[in-house]
């Protein structure tokens, strides 16, 4: 309230103000034009040049020459100036003024424009029409000389009226400045007072915010610790359940093993998410950007998603490249979750994931090939979850919220696109810089999987790719264990599958033409990556 108070008051003392201005700007701005105007002095000039125009015709009746005519001819257009200038401007509207009911000015005017005929053929011999103009002067001497007697009297009452007007603004103004001070006090004790309630006020805020920042923090402590207790226990749980369901089981119990690992890694991941969130509300959330393969991506995708359904394959696009930069744990997560999200609404044959990229940006697509009621109201809570409190936040809005959260918090953008063919894509787009490949696409034959798995461990790079059997692209290196049963057969098939490939025997081998390098002590790691360092150089 007293802020609206003070508020008031410096309104009312503006109006207080403007009022004084412009009262007294009125009456400098009635003075000024008085001065400026001067009708006293245009009357009089209206007077004298008349008597000149008077004095000039009696001139030349006594003296009728040229010279005299042409005096006369003079005066008469000075005079005449001066009774034009009584037509125009405030000038002559103040003189007419001055002549309402008395009708001076009309008879002067009649006078010019008579006598300007007369002049016009007038000669220093026309005697009868020089006297004739004399006698209509000497009737109008008197007329003009009580006009001008008017305009004295007129212009002295209104320089009186103006200097009272002056007079009773300077008082008026005086009151209004004293009215002004005490208004500017009035304010000033009105505005320290509601400084001081906005600063307790503020004060207040401070300790409040300070209360929820402790309040959030102990939140995410306890969040983070619940996260961490819980997960250790489901660990214990997914490590049994994986070494259970490599065991010969019957259909319904591998089933139902499954089915238990699979809810038991969801919400593993459900509580990693949930910690994430936390971090990124408190902003102490991290992104780890490092390069990655984006056909790895896609494959952890699947990997994660592949549960009691089977999901479609996630579809690169062919100019993909080979390497790009960014979180690939992160990315992985945001699609798990927006993926799990559409799954509980429709059959997981209705939905693909595919991949590309604009050269600046990780761009996924997320299909709903069939549109429902359902997937409906799922995409616009998706895209209303912003709107809704976090303390409002449903069990359904839970993946798309740290879905979003991991999406904004790695400066990326999701939006739902519909399609002509009335299908609706949840495209999220992610800052990921491309990378130029140097990788070494490696392809190891071994003759048991634990060697293998040695061996990768030990050849592990950002610059080396493991290939399976399986995959179709071409292959850059084969390393090839000596000790394998049917060498030549062996080495048949794999010349024939990996054309253009180098072949490194680890260990001495039985046929060392079909080699292009020996290793001669495979389980020496350190030469067997400077052979494969300076074959990947050449």
């Amino acid at each position: 309230m007293p802020r609206y108070v003070a508020v008031f008051v410096l309104l009312a003392m503006a109006v207080l103000v403007a009022v004084g201005f412009v009262t007294i700007r009125r009456d400098v701005t009635s003075l000024k034009t008085i001065s400026q105007d001067n009708i006293l002095w245009t009357a009089s000039q209206l007077e004298i040049e008349f008597l000149k125009f008077q004095l000039s015709i009696a001139s030349l009746a006594v003296e009728p020459t040229e010279e005299r005519l042409e005096h006369v001819h003079e005066r008469f257009d000075i005079l005449w100036s001066r009774v034009d200038l009584m037509g125009d401007g405030p000038v002559g509207s103040m003189m007419r003024q001055y002549d309402e009911g008395y009708h001076s000015l009309e008879l002067i005017r009649d006078f010019v424009w008579d006598v300007d005929e007369v002049l016009a053929a007038l000669t220093p011999q026309s005697s009868e029409n020089i006297q004739t103009i004399i006698d209509q002067t000497r009737q109008l001497q008197d007329e003009m000389h009580l006009y001008t007697l008017r305009v004295v009297r007129g212009d002295a009452d209104a320089s009186a009226a103006v200097r009272d007007r002056i007079q009773r603004s300077s008082q008026a103004t005086a009151l209004i400045s004293l009215g002004a001070v005490l208004l500017s006090i009035l304010s000033l004790v009105l505005i320290l007072r509601e400084n001081r309630r906005q600063k307790e006020i503020a004060d207040l805020n401070r300790r409040n915010a300070e209360e929820a920042e402790k309040s959030s923090r102990a939140k995410s402590r306890f969040l983070s610790m619940m996260s961490h207790e819980l997960r250790n226990p489901l660990n214990g749980i997914l490590g049994p359940l994986t070494l259970l369901s490599q065991d010969n089981l019957s259909g319904g119990s591998h089933r139902l093993v499954s089915q238990a690992k699979g809810c038991s890694q969801s919400m593993l991941n459900m509580l990693s998410g949930m910690l994430d969130y936390a971090e990124i509300q408190d902003g102490r959330f991290l992104l780890r950007p490092a390069p990655f393969d984006p056909n790895q991506l896609g494959k952890s995708i699947e990997a994660a998603l592949d549960g009691d359904v089977q999901v479609r394959a996630v579809t690169l696009a062919e100019d993909m490249p080979e390497r790009i930069e960014g979180d690939e744990e992160r990315i992985r997560q945001i699609f798990v979750y927006l993926y799990e999200y559409l799954l509980e609404a429709t059959g997981a044959e209705t939905i693909s994931l595919d991949f590309s990229h604009d050269g600046d940006n990780l761009v996924g697509n997320l299909k709903v090939l069939e549109t429902t009621p359902a997937i409906t109201w799922k995409l616009d809570l998706l895209m209303g979850i912003t709107e809704v409190a976090p303390d409002q936040v449903s069990a359904d809005a839970l993946r798309p919220l740290i879905a979003r959260g991991l999406v904004r918090a790695c400066s990326g953008k999701l939006d739902v696109v519909e399609g002509d063919d009335d299908t609706q894509t949840v495209r999220v787009v992610l800052p990921a810089e491309a990378l130029e490949s140097n990788r070494m696409r490696l392809h190891l034959e071994t003759r048991s999987f634990a060697l293998a798995t040695i061996y990768k461990a030990a050849l592990k790079s950002e610059n080396v790719t493991f290939v399976s059997d399986t995959d179709s692209e071409p292959v850059d290196m084969v390393l090839v264990d000596s000790t394998s049963v049917g060498e030549e057969h062996l080495m048949n098939r794999l010349r024939e599958q990996y054309p253009g490939a180098v072949f490194i025997s680890l260990g001495p081998p039985d046929s060392p033409d079909f080699f292009d390098d020996i290793v001669e002590t495979p389980n020496d790691m350190g030469q067997l990556r400077s052979s494969i360092t300076s074959r990947m150089a050449s």
